[in-house]
């Protein structure tokens, strides 16, 4: 079992870097590094625990729920939810931690576990690094006391949908007309009944397969667009897996990211708090684009930038009362007096929100954002050949840098549809540089290529002279 990179999860390959045990060995520890158990007192903690759509998660689920009935914990289990509700709903509930079990995107044999402490906020950072020395030193508890399952009725649920109308600050968006897809995605089971409920017309993509099956359009924002099109929809949304980031798409075939909507956000809270004695912070990874904080302080808010991963930012916003946003370009927008963690469905409701309250479509809102260019590779991969433990070593990490040939702007995407194809799309604002980073990034997944005597089954080409060598980047004018 690893650490995710910006350190905020737990995450590995099932039955090769993470199994069951393992798992079971994790929430142990975090029961007990969170303050669960303890041998002076008799009453039973609660722990609250949800899944998102991955393939796994049903196991993990019951591997998660037997361990901590071993440590004494009393489960709720909130079944299908984004990480937003497990957070939200272990501070209503008064848990003692929540769990969230979720997958990755890239390969559906990824599993991990995020834990949040009894305030909502996501364990990171060096309590995170605590709860795995734990875990790798096998350290498991066993109470006479045995804990209990019990499954969250409806009022439960319904208080995550409350705080997500709260945040709309009651606004109501009788005049939208919203398309939505969730396909494989936790947020699923409440998009459409809380748009709704504010008042929207809301159409769903896909609403025929709730499961994942190919490309969902959180992959693929074009499909997304087309479909906000041919609805004639004022706005789309769709959702990571596990819930926690939005994309927005616009009839005009544009969409939106975390930096792009941190833009929007920017301009709509510099300028209503402009006449208030406090002045608004937002925060800003400092993984997101380089104009991204000049921007939002010409708008009149206050930025402040936080050098290294998503925990220090977690760690950050805490300690400040006047953050009103903190953005980070991977795990996206956290709102802080709404939700303690990256929320997709609350950063929608609160793009509405300021839809509403500046009387402006969210085209005229996003005046200011070009579209992008996009362009779409399949590589095959040969028979008997194989990707090693995808997403748990250094290959997602060459993936990020491959954005930094976008200029800042645009994004690299791979996806795995079928066991012998790699799905790559790469966006972008320049056109070269779309094609440059799709023919790196072709070269990459190539590079990653084994067959079972650990070989490499694909020999990099000697670059000439006319080929631009992969550490330089486009020229600014291309």
């Amino acid at each position: 079992m690893k650490i995710k990179k910006d350190r905020s999860a737990f995450y590995g390959i099932l039955g090769e870097t993470i199994d069951i045990y393992q798992a079971e060995h994790a929430v142990s520890a975090a029961f007990v590094k969170l303050g669960g158990y303890s041998s002076a007192t008799r009453d039973r903690c609660k722990v609250v625990v949800g899944h998102d759509d991955s393939p796994a998660a049903d196991m993990m689920t019951s591997a998660v729920c037997a361990a901590l009935c071993a440590s004494g914990a009393d489960v709720i289990t909130l079944g299908l939810v984004p990480s937003g509700a497990v957070s939200c709903l272990t501070s209503i509930c008064e848990a003692t931690m929540g769990v969230m079990i979720t997958g990755g995107s890239f390969d559906n044999s990824v599993s991990g576990l995020k834990f949040y402490q009894k305030d909502g906020r996501q364990v990171t950072g060096e309590q995170l690094q605590a709860i795995h020395d734990a875990t790798d030193a096998g350290s498991s508890v066993s109470c006479k006391q045995l804990g209990r399952i019990q499954q969250a009725d409806s009022a439960t649920i319904g208080m995550y949908r409350r705080n997500l109308i709260d945040a709309s600050g009651f606004t109501m968006f009788e005049s939208l007309k919203i398309a939505v897809e969730c396909t494989g995605s936790a947020s699923a089971p409440f998009a459409k009944q809380v748009l709704e409920q504010l008042g929207a017309t809301v159409t769903v993509m896909n609403s025929d397969d709730g499961k994942k099956s190919g490309m969902s359009a959180f992959e693929n924002p074009s499909a997304l667009i087309d479909f906000v099109r041919d609805t004639e929809s004022d706005i789309g949304f769709a959702f990571s897996a596990d819930g926690e980031i939005c994309i927005v798409a616009l009839p005009d075939g544009r969409f939106l990211e975390s930096e792009r909507l941190a833009e929007v956000f920017g301009r709509v809270y510099g300028k209503a708090y402009n006449n208030e004695e406090v002045t608004p912070v937002i925060m800003v990874s400092d993984n997101c684009h380089i104009a991204l904080a000049p921007f939002i302080k010409s708008m009149g808010a206050e930025v402040k930038t936080v050098t290294g991963d998503y925990s220090y930012l977690a760690e950050e916003y805490a300690a400040y009362n006047s953050v009103i946003m903190a953005v980070d370009r991977f795990n996206g927008v956290i709102f802080p007096r709404r939700s303690c963690v990256p929320d997709g469905l609350m950063t929608a409701v609160m793009l509405l929100s300021c839809m509403n309250r500046m009387g402006m479509s969210i085209g005229e809102l996003t005046s200011e954002v070009p579209k992008l260019v996009r362009s779409a590779t399949t590589v095959i991969i040969p028979s008997g050949a194989f990707i090693p433990v995808l997403r748990t070593t250094d290959l997602e990490e060459e993936i990020r840098v491959l954005r930094s040939y976008l200029s800042g702007d645009g994004r690299v995407l791979m996806f795995r549809p079928e066991a012998n194809k790699v799905e790559i799309i790469v966006e972008g604002i320049k056109s070269s540089q779309v094609t440059n980073v799709t023919e790196k990034a072709e070269t990459l997944v190539r590079n990653n290529l084994r067959v079972p005597d650990g070989s490499s089954v694909y020999r990099r080409p000697a670059p000439s002279d006319n080929q631009p060598k992969p550490a330089e980047q486009p020229a600014a004018g291309e």
